[in-house]
């Protein structure tokens, strides 16, 4: 992928920008790292204290599966780093020090690699985005600083549509 692709990037920005509802934001916002980054899949899920939630998932092919999963942030110090500090990461089993639950999930969903992005809120990270890969992958620079950059903007339309009228 070339994120060089301003064109492209005006365009999903334009689309996110003229989402009115929460859902339509969040369906908009997993096809567009799907398109952008030309990833296979993507997941948005909401923090609920120590409990993160899948809200909306977008893949090239198939159905989404896991919808309404749960699982706990404080079992994948990762995913609790990216929320907490709001700093991009990714994961691959080429990395230097794994993280094993991360690995294990993404091996459970079929993927090879992993990247994730907080969705900041007015009070913290109000949830976080999976953007995945396969054969081998691995996430550029470009790509993750393109991610967070989205990310952000997502974040502060959430907080507008969000806010009582």
């Amino acid at each position: 992928m070339n994120v060089d692709q301003s064109g492209e990037v005006a365009a999903a920005r334009e689309r996110l920008r003229a989402e009115k509802t929460v859902a339509g934001l969040l369906g908009t916002t997993a096809r567009t790292y799907v398109e952008l980054l030309d990833a296979p899949a993507c997941t948005i899920s909401r923090v609920i204290g120590d409990l993160l939630v899948d809200l909306i998932q977008h893949q090239k092919s198939g159905k989404p599966d896991r919808l309404g999963h749960g699982y706990l942030i404080s079992d994948y110090p990762l995913t609790r780093a990216v929320i907490e500090e709001g700093r991009p990461q990714t994961v691959s089993p080429d990395d230097p020090e794994p993280d094993e639950n991360e690995l294990k999930l993404l091996r459970e969903l079929g993927y090879d690699t992993l990247l994730m992005v907080a969705i900041e809120g007015a009070e913290g990270a109000w949830g976080l985005v999976e953007v995945y890969g396969e054969k081998g992958r691995r996430f550029k620079d470009e790509e993750v600083a393109l991610a967070q950059d989205i990310a952000g903007e997502v974040g502060e339309m959430l907080q507008q549509l969000e806010r009582p009228k």
